[in-house]
């Protein structure tokens, strides 16, 4: 009987959580099943992004690598842009970002040419700042 009692009060006190964010939010329902949308959109599309460009990478060095031959220069983001797109985002009204990949996109890099370091510079340990 008490289990059942401590899993009622669990349920009401989670639905009672819900609705008082729900309605203290910073957005709109429709604007954030939007949101929902657009990072559920942004991780396939970053999933699949991620798997060709690995898969282009590791197909240069393997390249280089059995042909002996000096490899070709490769676009890689810095370790910066990494952590900048790694960090949590957090709903901000006077910037309608819906993740920290468009936000650091839209915003701009800081750098480009930090940016356009080859990932065998990545690889063999040269500090990117």
């Amino acid at each position: 009987m008490l289990g059942w009692l401590i899993v009622c009060i669990a349920a009401v006190m989670g639905l009672i959580s819900t609705c008082y964010n729900n309605c203290r939010s910073q957005v709109s329902y429709l604007q954030l099943s939007f949101w929902r949308k657009y990072t559920e959109k942004e991780k396939e599309q970053f999933d699949y992004y991620v798997t060709e460009h690995a898969t282009k990478l590791a197909d240069r060095n393997l390249k280089s690598f059995f042909e002996n031959t000096e490899p070709e220069a490769f676009p890689f983001p810095s370790h910066s842009s990494w952590e900048e797109i790694s960090s949590l985002y957090t709903f901000c009204k006077s910037e309608q970002y819906y993740s920290t990949l468009q936000r650091n996109v839209e915003k701009g890099h800081k750098d480009k040419d930090d940016e356009m370091k080859s990932a065998l510079d990545f690889v063999d340990g040269v500090e990117i700042m």
